[in-house]
């Protein structure tokens, strides 16, 4: 186990199974005149097949391929055709909010089709969440040490000035 987690690893794995755990709940529902139906991200009907499933696919994947660098013992190629993998990392998460954001504009609740599902609104966040945690891993962005100690201009060995 690797007890050095930079902050952009525990969003990705964090991000990537909210993205797929949800994925299983209520997508769209509607409800309308005493009727009352929902479909999930696999459920095929009301144009998620296909489309839906991708984000918590590449959330699984993400999330998975972290993970298992993180805690396991496996050590991923250095580039895979000339990407590295926070590259990769950041194309799969990119995709995920597009096609998330697709589903945001893109009908629901006031052209009388189906309303957004408790689902869709934590794949979306998880789908931020890997765009997040991906620039993070970009950047590298982690913990930092502090530098200086805001002293005033004082010299390293004297007392700081009360200025």
């Amino acid at each position: 186990m690797n007890a050095s987690l930079k902050p952009s690893q525990i969003v990705l794995m964090a991000s990537g199974a909210v993205t797929f755990i949800f994925s299983f709940l209520a997508f769209l529902k509607y409800d309308s005149f005493g009727i009352s139906k929902s479909w999930n991200a696999w459920s095929g009907e009301a144009g998620t097949l296909f489309l839906a499933t991708w984000p918590a696919i590449f959330g699984l994947v993400v999330g998975g391929l972290v993970a298992a660098v993180a805690f396991g013992n496996v050590q991923l190629p250095e580039k895979v055709l000339t990407f590295s993998w926070p590259q990769l990392f950041f194309i799969l998460s990119a995709f995920s909010l597009l096609i998330m954001i697709g589903y945001l504009f893109g009908g629901g609740v006031g052209d009388g089709g189906p309303d957004k599902g408790i689902g869709f609104w934590f794949m979306l966040l998880g789908s931020i969440g890997l765009v997040a945690g991906s620039v993070m891993d970009l950047l590298g962005v982690g913990p930092q040490e502090a530098v200086g100690g805001g002293g005033g201009g004082a010299a390293p060995n004297q007392p700081p000035s009360p200025f």
